[in-house]
């Protein structure tokens, strides 16, 4: 199941992935296969209304990261986003790497992972009332953060698991996807070198995410086969995101919407950030 894919030289035991036709229809089955997966049943919200997650720590801010298909647990692409994040503000950021599957049963597993952050998301606007929230994903976990933000009938994971609590939206601060299979090319808030005309593998109605227009970003280059549908499945676009700027452009998009520093506490986060060579990957 695991390719390692190089880019340049530079990505091995960073970009791991299942093999390209692999992904494309573990993809395309979500729309293809007729029944639903045991997790709509077992996780439907008006059947176990209640959390299945404990609150977290208060801090300022939650940075949640949803990880892609296949991606191990140390060396994800978003982890350098997150920790970028997680230096520029010491001590006010809890970081969380979502807990889901993230393998090629997309409808089964994604549908575990919306579940898991809508949950996560409405009891942390429970027990933190000043806390916000920040949410990056990759891949596959872009489709999952995604569909947990819309409304469940235009959802392709997780239509049964329940709904973000008006609360819970209102505290979401930023939100940053890379390689997202459920990419729209006319979409405001789209950046790279994308084409516009050419939308994901699964491509999200335009508009569905108008709530949320101003508060996030969803980067997509153009050789990459999962935001811009393609029979092509050269896996080094959907990579990429690993080796150009895209990371540092998520991290500084989602600081600028912090409240700012005082000044002193911004100089020294500059001094100590200038010490160091910037993360994994």
């Amino acid at each position: 199941m695991g390719l390692v894919v190089a880019v340049g030289g530079g990505l091995v035991a960073c970009a791991s992935l299942p093999d390209p036709a692999e992904m494309r229809d573990s993809l395309t089955d979500v729309t293809e296969v007729p029944t639903a997966p045991d997790a709509a049943e077992d996780l439907d919200a008006d059947r176990l209304p209640d959390p299945i997650v404990e609150p977290l720590e208060c801090k300022p801010y939650l940075v949640i990261t949803a990880r892609g298909t296949g991606e191990p647990s140390s060396g994800q692409l978003l982890h350098r986003v997150a920790k970028t994040i997680s230096k520029a503000r010491p001590g006010e950021v809890l970081t969380l790497d979502l807990d889901y599957p993230a393998d090629t049963d997309v409808a089964e597993g994604g549908t575990y992972g919306v579940r898991l952050l809508i949950d996560t998301l409405n009891v942390q606007a429970g027990a933190c009332p000043d806390q916000r929230f920040v949410l990056l994903g990759y891949s596959q976990g872009a489709l999952v953060v995604g569909d947990a933000l819309i409304d469940a009938a235009i959802r392709l994971v997780g239509p049964t698991v329940g709904a973000l609590s008006d609360e819970a939206a209102e505290r979401i601060l930023a939100i940053v996807f890379y390689g997202n299979p459920r990419f729209f090319g006319e979409e405001p808030y789209n950046s790279g070198d994308y084409d516009t005309a050419t939308n994901g593998i699964l491509p999200r109605p335009f508009g569905s995410l108008d709530a949320y227009a101003d508060r996030m970003i969803d980067f997509c280059v153009a050789q990459d086969f999962v935001c811009q549908s393609s029979m092509n499945l050269d896996e080094t676009g959907h990579v990429a995101y690993f080796k150009n700027d895209m990371r540092e452009e998520g991290a500084e998009f989602v600081l600028d919407r912090f409240d700012p520093l005082p000044a002193d506490e911004g100089d020294d986060a500059e001094t100590a950030d200038a010490g160091t060579d910037g993360g994994e990957g």
